[in-house]
């Protein structure tokens, strides 16, 4: 054993090896701060005495299941020019940490592919332990995320706990990461972020939502400059949750014995046609002949996919202004209203063709972020909760399969 084992195998330096001794699941290496020019924090100056000396023990990353410790004896230093006393901080050190540079790296590696569980359990520490490590590495990685380069952003919205409370995230949608989260869904919730954005985000261009009441006014009103576009995923699914509320009326409106026909047929109609088998497209074509309101409804909700499969912003403008007119004359109130909808929202739907944006990056996430929450069965801290979001973009989930 040498001074090169702890400098080779644990990233120890300024120090002078002098034995180690093994213990229960453990080893503890012994060692001495080598004297050195320390800087004076007053003064700078470099000449300095020794002035009294403490025992500190570091811990080392482990070897395999052996756990590393360092007992090092640390000397106080007095400055020969202003008599000033500290005690100086070695660079395997960590602030106020007991842990070395090197274990805290190793704790952030394995905390990336594992839970805080497991990884409390292989570094031998406690819960709690591991997740400091974890959060304090995430606030100093993300203190300040760069906003100049973001061109488009996704604005969408998710459940943390039950009782309908919500957090909104922003992503960008060419990196693929959360930027910024924040608890609720109102305009006065996520004003605050749009005003860093104002001032910080030079080269927004186009924002991706649905068609939230209070997400459309606070951007108007805080990034006029900037389009907005309608999440498609979203209209579909106001086209879908429009039919499925037709369906269910006119189940209503027959008796008991005709209404079984309709029932249970909900995902036939909310399917897109050409993904049905053969047997589900006739049993499907048959419900229709004997139902005319149905018979609309359906053949609208699939008319409109073809908006988004347009190449020309102007020949998009000619097919919605035709189907909101179509839609509106149908007869059916619930289409109708979505016929409303889409026309008071015009401008956004438009600006798809013009950005080709949706939030398909925010909705991949959504489904990070619930892997995430069942694997740490719901967090009690939602600034670590916010630290795990905008780290998210670098996690990995890989299933057996």
């Amino acid at each position: 054993m040498s001074t090169s084992i702890l400098y080779h195998a644990h990233n120890i330096k300024g120090c002078k090896y002098k034995s180690f001794q093994k213990i229960k699941g453990g080893i503890v290496y012994k060692a001495e701060q080598l004297p050195g020019k320390f800087a004076c924090p007053r003064c700078q100056c470099k000449q300095n005495i020794l002035k009294g000396q403490k025992l500190r023990r570091f811990r080392l990353v482990p070897i395999g299941k052996l756990k590393c410790y360092l007992d090092l004896i640390l000397h106080r230093v007095q400055c020969c020019k202003c008599e000033y006393k500290w005690w100086p901080r070695l660079s395997f050190m960590q602030g106020k940490f007991r842990m070395t540079r090197s274990f805290i790296r190793y704790a952030f590696d394995l905390l990336s592919v594992c839970t805080i569980k497991d990884a409390a359990a292989i570094l031998g520490v406690n819960w709690n332990v591991a997740k400091s490590i974890h959060k304090i590495k995430l606030k100093k990685l993300y203190k300040n995320i760069p906003l100049e380069k973001i061109r488009y952003l996704s604005m969408d919205e998710f459940a943390i706990r039950k009782g309908h409370t919500y957090m909104t995230v922003f992503t960008d949608i060419e990196s693929g990461r959360i930027i910024f989260a924040v608890e609720g869904r109102r305009k006065e919730d996520i004003a605050p972020f749009l005003t860093v954005l104002r001032e910080k985000a030079k080269n927004l261009q186009a924002i991706a939502m649905d068609m939230s009441t209070s997400y459309i006014p606070a951007v108007q009103e805080m990034l006029p400059m900037v389009d907005i576009v309608f999440d498609h995923f979203h209209v579909n699914g106001l086209l879908n949750k429009a039919l499925d509320d037709v369906r269910k009326a006119e189940q209503a409106k027959l008796n008991t014995e005709e209404g079984k026909v309709l029932k249970g047929s909900r995902f036939l109609f909310l399917s897109n046609y050409e993904n049905l088998v053969d047997e589900k497209q006739e049993q499907l074509k048959n419900l229709l002949e004997i139902n005319a309101p149905l018979f609309k409804a359906h053949a609208l909700k699939e008319q409109f996919r073809g908006f988004w499969n347009l190449s020309r912003e102007e020949d998009a403008e000619r097919f919605l202004d035709q189907w909101t007119y179509d839609a509106f004359n149908s007869g059916i109130p619930k289409i109708k209203t979505v016929s409303h909808t889409l026309r008071l929202h015009r401008k956004g739907l438009l600006n798809y063709f013009k950005y080709r944006i949706n939030n398909g990056a925010a909705e991949g996430i959504n489904n990070k972020i619930k892997t995430m929450k069942r694997q740490a069965y719901g967090f009690r801290d939602i600034e670590y909760f916010k630290l795990r979001l905008y780290h998210l973009h670098e996690s990995r989930y890989a299933f057996v399969g």
